[in-house]
C-alpha cells in the first residue's frame, strides 16, 4: 500500500503554527490585562485610604494640599490604567477575530486533507481490486489451458 502524502501539508503546518502563535498572544494580552487590573485595584485602594485619612484627621492646610495633590495623582493614575486596560482589551478583541479567521483556514485545509485522504483510499482500493482481478484471471487461464 502506498503512503498518503497531503499536498498542502506544509501550508497546514504553517497555518497551525500561526494559530498557536495567536493563542499565545491572546494569553499574553489576558495576563497583561489581569496585571493592570490588579495594579488599578491597588491604586484605587490607596486612593480610598488617602481620602479616608483626609476625612478622619484634621490636617494643616499644607498637609491637606499635599494629600490632595497625592489624591489627584492617584486619580490620574487610575484613569491612565483604565485607558491601558481599554487598549489591551481592544488588542485582545482584534486577536480573537484573527484567531477565528486562522481557525477557519486550518479547518478548511484539514477538510481538504480528509477529502484527499478519502480519495487516496478509494484509489488504493481500486488498485487492489484491479490486482486481485488480474490474479484471478491469470489463475483461471492457468487452470483452463
Amino acid at each position: 500500500m502506498a503512503e498518503f502524502n497531503y499536498r498542502f501539508a506544509s501550508i497546514l503546518n504553517v497555518k497551525e503554527i500561526l494559530e498557536r502563535k495567536i493563542k499565545e498572544e491572546i494569553s499574553f494580552i489576558t495576563k497583561a490585562i489581569a496585571d493592570i487590573k490588579a495594579e488599578r485595584k491597588f491604586v484605587i485602594e490607596e486612593r480610598i485610604k488617602t481620602q479616608r485619612e483626609m476625612m478622619e484627621h484634621s490636617l494643616k492646610v499644607s498637609e491637606f494640599q499635599s494629600v490632595k495633590m497625592y489624591d489627584s495623582l492617584l486619580e490620574r493614575q487610575i484613569h491612565l490604567l483604565e485607558k491601558k486596560i481599554e487598549q489591551w482589551e481592544q488588542k485582545k478583541e482584534e486577536k480573537q477575530l484573527e484567531l477565528i479567521e486562522r481557525k477557519k483556514e486550518v479547518k478548511s485545509f484539514e477538510t481538504l486533507r480528509d477529502n484527499q485522504y478519502e480519495d487516496f483510499l478509494i484509489e488504493e482500493r481500486r488498485g487492489e481490486l484491479k490486482e486481485m482481478n488480474e490474479i484471478a484471471i491469470r489463475n483461471y487461464n492457468g487452470v483452463h489451458k
